[in-house]
């Protein structure tokens, strides 16, 4: 009887691997998804970006600070008219997992930075520097890009127009936090 349970445990181990590493492969369908695939291109596209100075800014706040979504997670948020178009279906994480397999945070982020919504019909954070603080990238100061920073979590509600004392305190704790992570 032990040895029959024992078989068919890993009988059901070995199917189920069987069918992870299926679902990840990319001889599985859904990977051939028009929509898919045109965010596997943005992806790699967005990597020809220099946003070193913000990234480098936002990975020390966010390896202490643990609110933010994954940037790979957002990337595949942004697949479809709606972002929330397959809400926690399986297709919507399987999406993810091959995202994270093929790119890296940064990767993700960059894709993330050149394509997030951050408001009054600004796309991307080279439109939100111009818009915001009349500038390149490369002209912000750090209390710019750490309010652009901010802003990547909520865009209306860390709105530096509409909402200047909820954006100062966000921005002064990100400031504390990336200060404090200087100091170690």
């Amino acid at each position: 009887m032990l040895k029959k349970s024992l078989k068919a445990f890993f009988g059901l181990l070995i199917l189920l691997i069987i069918l992870i590493t299926f679902l990840l492969s990319d001889f599985n369908p859904i990977y051939k998804n028009e929509e898919f695939i045109n965010l596997t291109y943005k992806i790699k596209d967005a990597q020809k970006e220099d946003f070193k100075s913000i990234i480098d800014i936002h990975n020390k706040i966010f390896r202490k600070l643990k609110e933010h979504n994954c940037p790979c997670q957002d990337a595949v948020n942004s697949i479809g008219p709606a972002p929330y178009r397959h809400g926690y279906s399986l297709t919507k994480s399987l999406y993810d997992q091959k995202i994270k397999r093929n790119f890296s945070q940064n990767e993700c982020l960059k894709f993330v930075l050149l394509h997030y919504d951050f408001g009054y019909r600004k796309i991307g954070i080279k439109d939100a520097s111009k818009f915001f603080f009349n500038k390149k990238i490369e002209e912000l100061n750090e209390k710019e890009k750490l309010t652009l920073i901010a802003m990547l979590k909520n865009s209306g509600l860390y709105n530096p127009i509409r909402n200047k004392v909820g954006v100062r305190n966000r921005v002064l704790l990100l400031e504390r936090i990336l200060h404090s992570q200087n100091k170690k």
